[in-house]
């Protein structure tokens, strides 16, 4: 009999959004895991099927963005637990489904 022991990591994010354009779009993202301490945010976009990373980060650290991310987002974390993306002006390039998630490196 092995001893493997399995657990689930539950997320929390911000309801959908509609917004009008240049508004200010802020997603919220917490789990229940303190021993993930990297947060992860990604942009899903349904016309090409593909899941882009946007950025990560370590609670109070500079948070690192990919590529062209760091113009147009914006990443803060509360705690090891939660975080927040926001998009400070909304473009219609933005509409998008974005995911959060976790861990430990």
């Amino acid at each position: 009999m092995s001893n493997f022991r399995s657990f689930a990591v539950t997320f929390q994010q911000s309801p959908s959004q509609i917004v009008a354009e240049k508004s200010e779009v802020q997603i919220d993202c917490s789990h229940n895991d303190g021993n993930l301490p990297v947060m992860l945010w990604y942009q899903h976009i349904k016309e090409n099927q593909s899941m882009t990373l946007i950025g990560y980060g370590y609670q109070n650290t500079r948070q690192t963005f990919e590529g062209q991310f760091e113009e147009q987002f914006k990443l803060t974390r509360g705690s090891a637990t939660t975080g927040t993306l926001t998009i400070p002006s909304a473009e219609l390039s933005h509409a998008a489904v974005y995911f959060c998630a976790a861990s430990t490196q």
